[in-house]
């Protein structure tokens, strides 16, 4: 491991915001009191002015899932996942969880740093590899591969359930590679 890297322990997918995230915390093994901050990745226009209807408590979610870090909510979940390696990379934080809310569904995502996972013993099901805002073959080269290296590909609005199927993939298929795109958007998961 090194301080590049960033670990996925932990994806779950349920209809309840706060549920997701505390399966996803005890799937993990983690402590909730380690979960340093909260990134909420809003689909389907949630987060806009005039989708008063639809638009989340951040606050309520977080006290319904026992935590109390802060959090902040982004316009996608592929874009909280780019926020959230950013804060683990930087050393500002060593956990944090990353949720899609979508209208039926939420996906909670345990990110965590190499130290994390040394210090209190967790398994990474993957490593964000390559992250990038300008395009897949940017990530590519981030990353030091090529389209041929990469068995599974998955493109759409709900990055966090993207990741959700694209790791369900490389794990069912023992596959290595996998990337899930958004437009210029482009993250390389590597299944550990």
């Amino acid at each position: 491991m090194s301080d590049s890297d960033v670990f996925l322990i932990s994806v779950v997918n349920n209809t309840d915001s706060a549920q997701a995230i505390s399966q996803a915390i005890q799937n993990a093994g983690a402590d909730s009191l380690r979960v340093q901050d909260v990134i909420f990745g809003l689909e389907s226009g949630r987060f806009l002015p005039y989708h008063e209807s639809l638009a989340i408590n951040a606050d309520k979610i977080l006290s319904a899932s026992g935590l109390t870090c802060s959090a902040a909510t982004v316009s996608s979940s592929l874009r909280a996942i780019f926020f959230a390696a950013q804060s683990i990379l930087s050393f500002d934080v060593d956990v944090v969880i990353v949720i899609g809310i979508e209208s039926d569904s939420s996906t909670a995502l345990l990110l965590v740093s190499p130290d994390a996972v040394g210090r209190w013993n967790l398994m990474p099901r993957a490593r964000l590899a390559a992250r990038s805002l300008n395009g897949i073959e940017s990530a590519l080269r981030a990353a030091e591969l090529e389209s041929k290296d990469v068995t599974i590909t998955k493109n759409g609005e709900n990055g966090a359930v993207l990741i959700k199927e694209t790791l369900d993939e490389l794990e069912g298929q023992s596959a290595h590679w996998g990337m899930v795109t958004m437009n210029e958007l482009a993250l390389l998961i590597e299944r550990i």
